[in-house]
């Protein structure tokens, strides 16, 4: 199969398509493999997944080799030769190399050598990634006829050095060509920027630094590549969080100010939270008002607060506002009933929620159907009618909660539309005992 048909086919199995990057350095975060050998990577990366690989072979700035590409070109999966490829012996060399593919840069070649070299390396059998940074290098690729075009969200001119980001791509991908493969590069570090890429149209994402740079490697590559966010809350130990490290955002209840199984005081809380992992994010779920909930979020440091009590509006926005100066984002659940809704924020329309949390800081919205008072029950009804109410207003980004479990999992995200869940009694054996057997058949079911 060749390096194009081997994307496609990728993208058609439904998960995110994310395409390896295989480099020893970086001119901007420097040595990426810290001693270990980029061969095993490659493998590993293949072992979990990868339908093809990109190796950078451009010593003097990356680190890389063109003996590094022929070992990595003999493991079996079609591989991408990333360089500055610049004439016809380059073709043939890449060629005799072993690669399936070549990468051709408008930002490194004028219009008429590009065409040439692309015409060049589908005579020698070489699939071609032309990589544009502008609106009018991407309609020069579409003028060519390019099938695998790139969108590189960093300017390689400077190497890459820049704070690209995945914004780029989310601009041109609205003048995609007709029937080309779409692939967003470079600045892509995380499995929220692979789905934004997604989302804005990018058929895959080539992914290096932060990949090569992961604790482990395996596990990182499967988490790019899901197309949910998923949050697992209720973590009470170091092995909860290990179980639960494939994760995107690890939650730990604090301080919560009614009784529930999960609670924890914020001293252990503020220990555990050392554990988390670099590629999760964290959330300490709480509630009280905001003399309470400031304090104890600055103390603990987490990426979110989720606030899932009975704060009104003007608390919620009181505490959003103080803890964006800390860089901590607010997460306001909503509860799944229109008489609470009125209770607490004085409404239950969709739209007007949308309206009052807009513009006081909250980052996004949580639809659950789970209470204090029902919070340990073993079932429930996911909210799928309210969350997709709540989602239409397209105001705050929206997750849903509440009676999702394995079993069910690929059904609610189908009937849903779901692009964030978060699940806690749905992957226990009892209230705050996680189930290593629930965990695992959770990301079977959905990737990762």
């Amino acid at each position: 199969m060749d390096f194009t048909a081997a994307l496609k086919a990728a993208k058609r199995g439904g998960k995110n398509t994310v395409i390896p990057d295989i480099k020893c350095f970086s001119p901007k975060e420097g040595d990426l493999l810290s001693g270990r050998d980029p061969v095993e990577l490659a493998k590993i990366l293949i072992g979990s997944g990868a339908p093809v690989l990109s190796v950078v072979t451009e010593e003097e700035n990356f680190g890389g080799s063109k003996r590094l590409l022929k070992d990595i070109a003999s493991l079996g999966v079609p591989v991408l030769r990333k360089d500055f490829l610049k004439t016809g012996a380059d073709i043939r060399e890449t060629k005799a190399l072993g690669a399936s593919a070549v990468l051709l840069m408008y930002s490194c070649l004028d219009g008429d050598t590009l065409r040439e070299l692309y015409a060049e390396a589908k005579s020698a059998g070489l699939d071609v990634l032309v990589e544009t940074h502008t609106e009018e290098e991407l309609a020069k690729a579409a003028a060519l006829g390019a099938e695998l075009i790139g969108i590189n969200n960093r300017d390689i001119g400077i190497l890459e050095r820049d704070d690209g980001t995945v914004s780029l791509t989310e601009r041109l991908a609205r003048h995609k060509p007709a029937g080309s493969f779409l692939v967003s590069e470079s600045a892509v570090s995380s499995p929220d920027d692979v789905r934004r890429a997604v989302r804005a149209g990018a058929d895959a994402a080539l992914v290096g630094t932060s990949l090569m740079r992961a604790e482990n490697t395996a596990s990182f590559y499967q988490k790019l590549c899901r197309p949910v966010r998923v949050k697992l809350c209720g973590m009470m130990s170091e092995r909860d969080i290990e179980l639960c490290r494939q994760a995107d955002i690890l939650g730990f209840v604090v301080d919560y100010p009614e009784r529930v199984p999960w609670n924890l005081p914020p001293q252990y809380a503020k220990e555990l939270l050392r554990h988390v992992p670099r590629s999760c994010m964290s959330c300490v779920v709480t509630g009280g008002v905001p003399d309470k909930v400031i304090p104890l979020a600055l103390e603990l440091r987490p990426d979110f607060i989720q606030l899932h009590h009975k704060e009104n509006t003007e608390e919620t926005k009181q505490i959003a506002s103080e803890l964006s100066k800390a860089g901590i984002k607010v997460i306001r659940s909503i509860p799944n009933s229109g008489q609470r809704q009125r209770e607490q924020f004085g409404t239950d329309s969709p739209e007007r929620l949308s309206e009052l949390f807009s513009g006081i800081g909250v980052s996004e919205l949580l639809v659950d159907s789970r209470y204090a008072e029902n919070a340990s029950d073993a079932c429930g009804t996911p909210p799928v009618d309210m969350f997709r109410r709540l989602r239409s207003c397209g105001s705050v980004p929206v997750m849903l909660a509440g009676g999702i479990t394995p079993q069910n999992v690929r059904r609610v995200i189908s009937e849903s539309g779901a692009e964030c869940i978060d699940i806690m009694t749905g992957i226990e054996d009892e209230p705050g005992v996680k189930s290593p057997s629930a965990v695992r058949e959770l990301f079977r079911q959905i990737g990762g």
